[in-house]
């Protein structure tokens, strides 16, 4: 029996969002994000595009031809995130919709995290529980900060509120740095994935261990991509400089990051096709914590079979890897695979 190979970061776009960004692009913000998808729409990654808005036959064969059984699909970064709220919401309602309807028409091949307005946080929870009660869906994607405002805020907390008592994963996705924060990257080029994103992401992780919100929402699920936006080669940094400042800085527990990282985080290997460093989180984290996906259309899927195929683990661990543990954490329905 080969492997069921369950895709974890997948993306797509809808017509109405790149509509939304080209209007964007024209209007002289100076957003990185803006800045970025005024390029992308204006026609220099074409081939990109036509793959994102491909909800169908294309994107089935494309999967098809790499053996991979199944996307877990998000809205593309950074969503709705740079409309104001009511706006935000309107969309993410709309592209939620648009993905229930292609999961519909390809059962079994498509599962969807659910595009939320977290900074709607109203509008947010009731859109996490009809996607989850009316769509299907059993995840949200919030594309790391909005307007440089992160989930540790307590304006927030109704999100995290709702999704650990709706048990909904949150996969927290990479989007460029806040506007104030980018002048640094942006000489070189660092603003994106090359580092400027797990800088972000890493920081937004961050600031939900150490601002005490995994405390008061101990059930919290947490997923990073790119292996945990190089969470896991700190941790023991992360709890050695957390004791020193914890002498002179009150702390309401006496957990550590990395006590927090193993319960509440889980990591993907979007972008990351490097069995070095899938071993080092192996060790880190162990098997059951790691998902595997490939950042379709940014990434290569075949790249992204060939590497895990390729390393030298135990069957049971690849077989947890590819698909196992994202049926368990992300509750898609267990099916043979067609690889």
């Amino acid at each position: 029996m080969t492997l069921r190979r369950i895709a974890t970061e997948e993306a797509f776009a809808t017509p109405d969002q790149l509509a939304a960004y080209r209007l964007l692009g024209e209007s002289g913000w100076r957003d990185p994000d803006v800045l970025f998808w005024r390029n992308v729409v204006a026609g220099q990654f074409d081939d990109i595009v036509e793959k994102l808005l491909d909800l169908g036959e294309g994107r089935i064969a494309a999967m098809d031809r790499h053996g991979v059984d199944v996307q877990l699909l998000a809205l593309t970064s950074p969503g709705v995130q740079l409309f104001a709220p009511a706006r935000a919401s309107e969309m993410a309602r709309a592209s939620n919709d648009l993905l229930a309807q292609a999961i519909a028409r390809h059962p079994g091949r498509f599962a969807g995290m659910a595009t939320i307005a977290p900074h709607d946080p109203a509008g947010a929870v009731r859109e996490m529980a009809r996607a989850k009660d009316a769509l299907g869906f059993n995840a949200i994607v919030v594309n790391s900060h909005t307007d440089g405002r992160y989930l540790d805020e307590e304006a927030f907390w109704p999100v995290l509120e709702a999704a650990e008592a709706m048990d909904l994963p949150i996969y927290i996705h990479p989007r460029s740095l806040p506007q104030q924060a980018a002048t640094a990257y942006g000489a070189l080029q660092l603003n994106g994935g090359i580092w400027g994103y797990a800088a972000e992401t890493g920081l937004h992780a961050m600031r939900l261990i150490m601002s005490g919100v995994l405390g008061r929402f101990p059930n919290l699920k947490i997923v990073l991509g790119h292996l945990g936006e190089g969470l896991p080669w700190w941790l023991y940094r992360l709890d050695y400089m957390y004791d020193l400042q914890s002498r002179r800085l009150p702390r309401e527990s006496n957990r550590k990051p990395s006590d927090y990282v193993r319960q509440n985080f889980w990591i993907t290997t979007s972008g990351m096709n490097d069995a070095d460093a899938l071993r080092f989180c192996l060790a880190k984290l162990g098997t059951e914590r790691i998902l595997w996906a490939v950042d379709y259309p940014y990434q290569d899927a075949g790249e992204a079979v060939a590497f895990l195929d390729a390393m030298d683990l135990p069957r049971a661990d690849k077989a947890a890897i590819f698909g196992g543990n994202a049926e368990r954490l992300f509750r898609i329905p267990r099916q043979e695979s067609i690889a």
